[in-house]
Order: C-alpha cells, then sequence, then structure tokens
C-alpha cells in the first residue's frame, strides 16, 4: 500500500471512529438527544468494532486474516443497517448531531444513505474475493461515503 493510500485510510478510520454518526455525550447546542437520537447512536458505536477490527488489518496492524476479515465484514454489513431505522426526527431540537437539513432534504439524505449502503455492500463482496488491495480500496469508500454524510448532516464536533 502506498503511503498516500495509507494516509487516507487512517484518516478515514480516524473519523468514523471519532464521530461515530449519532455520537457525542448526549448534549447538543439545539436541545440534546431524544429517544431516536440516542437509537442511532447506541446503533452507530456497536459497529465501531468491526470495523476497527478491519481498519488494523488494512492498514497492517495487525495481520490480514481473509476468513476473520469475511466475518468481520459480514458483521458490519449486518449491523450496519440497524442505525438508519432510527433517522427520524425526536422533534423540538432532541436530534443530537444531526442537522435540521437531514429533515429537510429528504432526497439529498437518502442518496448519501444508499451511498454508505452501497460501499459497504461492496466491502462485503471485495472481502469475500479475499484480495487485499482491493479490500483496501473498497473499506477507504465504506470511509470516504461515511464522511460525506457528517459534512453535509451531522453538526461539527
Amino acid at each position: 500500500m502506498n503511503k498516500t493510500t495509507q494516509t487516507l485510510l487512517s484518516g478515514m478510520a480516524a473519523l468514523f471512529l471519532l464521530s461515530a454518526c449519532g455520537g457525542g455525550s448526549g448534549g447538543t447546542a439545539s436541545g440534546g438527544k431524544g429517544p431516536n437520537s440516542e437509537n442511532r447512536t447506541t446503533a452507530f458505536k456497536s459497529m465501531m468494532p468491526d470495523f476497527s477490527a478491519m481498519g488494523k488489518m488494512v492498514k497492517g496492524e495487525t495481520e490480514y486474516d481473509a476468513e476473520k476479515f469475511k466475518s468481520l465484514a459480514a458483521s458490519f454489513d449486518e449491523m450496519s443497517k440497524e442505525p438508519f431505522k432510527h433517522f427520524t426526527s425526536d422533534g423540538e431540537g432532541r436530534d443530537g448531531d444531526a442537522l435540521p437539513n437531514i429533515w429537510s432534504d429528504p432526497t439529498g439524505y437518502k442518496a448519501v444513505e444508499d451511498g454508505f449502503h452501497a460501499a459497504v455492500a461492496n466491502l462485503t463482496d471485495k472481502a469475500q474475493g479475499g484480495n487485499l488491495e482491493e479490500i483496501k480500496v473498497a473499506y477507504g469508500e465504506v470511509g470516504a461515503s461515511c464522511k460525506a454524510c457528517h459534512d453535509t448532516y451531522r453538526r461539527p464536533k
């Protein structure tokens, strides 16, 4: 893996780990979290151990184990669907870190969400093939899809 790719993957993994989509400690300037926001946070955080473990293999921090990676990718794929069941407004400013445009721009948000799901499916597919170079690219695409959503629909940290 070249240095640029490694730097990009490391940065995306760190961004994803630190922000975990619904993240935070429960409060925002707009009124904190309601139950939907809390459920989103919990669901996103439950995905992180698998994403992190895959990232360590992708970055060479741990030995690449094709079978373990396949298992992690399949688990991540399954868990990645759960947070989106909770993307409805809690109202009264209790939407955690979700910006108001997530509710006022449902078409744009849906496109970003669909992009995330497509990236996760591609990662799962590449994991089944076992080609580490292809996996690295697919892993980076998942991180980029997370960042795309955060940049547009999530309150900056």
